[in-house]
């Protein structure tokens, strides 16, 4: 039996899967006592079920440590023009940061295709909330607008910036974002990250996307 004793652990789970070729997004789904009852993929053509789910199946094994009865995986394929997870993915396009007398406004462009998406946030100067995580904030309000444009437009998807913490691996900081979704009354934590570099807004705005495209192809089909 595979238990997870923590909602992070889930996390690593979906990222282990997420990671495999062919796969555009993945959920997974828990008893009350933390055991693994359904894993939810949704993945594209070019890789056959059977194969994948025995991918799923070694994956989970080599890198967790975990075993996983193949009858608890559910693959779902989607048809397109040869669509990768990389094209269902939003993608940064550009950030704007205003500051007056009255208000600290970001403004963040997200992209999939040839179509764009802007989610803008503000705070009144002086406010706790420091520039970056003003940034995630207007990042999921783009991606709000993106599930506005699509068939996930139906007032059933929450998301909230649950937490937005600043770390550091072996002498490199790196941005570590929690983003809560709602959606058909369950709560899912979604964990994103993105090293600092030259540019701290861009990577609070990454890591913003990487907590949440896992899940952006199964909100927009």
């Amino acid at each position: 039996m595979a238990d997870l004793q923590s909602r992070a652990a889930v996390v690593d789970v979906e990222a282990t899967i997420s990671r495999l070729r062919g796969v555009i997004s993945t959920r997974v789904a828990t008893g009350n006592t933390g055991e693994i009852t359904e894993i939810h993929v949704v993945a594209d053509e070019t890789r056959h079920p059977k194969q994948l789910s025995r991918d799923i199946e070694s994956a989970l094994f080599s890198e967790l440590g975990l075993r996983i009865d193949h009858r608890k995986i559910s693959i779902a394929q989607v048809r397109g023009a040869g669509e990768t997870a990389a094209d269902v993915r939003l993608k940064f396009l550009s950030i704007d940061y205003s500051l007056d007398r009255s208000t600290s406004r970001a403004r963040v462009s997200v992209g999939r295709g040839e179509e764009s998406f802007t989610g803008a946030a503000s705070t009144p100067p002086g406010a706790r909330l420091q520039q970056e995580e003003l940034v995630a904030r207007a990042t999921l309000e783009a991606v709000r607008e993106y599930l506005r444009s699509t068939s996930a437009d139906r007032g059933a998807i929450g998301l909230e910036l649950l937490d937005f913490a600043e770390s550091q691996h072996n002498g490199s900081g790196f941005y570590v974002v929690t983003v809560r979704v709602m959606a058909e009354r369950e709560a899912q934590d979604l964990i994103g990250s993105a090293f600092i570099r030259d540019d701290p807004w861009r990577a609070a705005a990454s890591a913003t996307l990487d907590a949440v495209n896992r899940r952006v192809a199964v909100w927009g089909s």
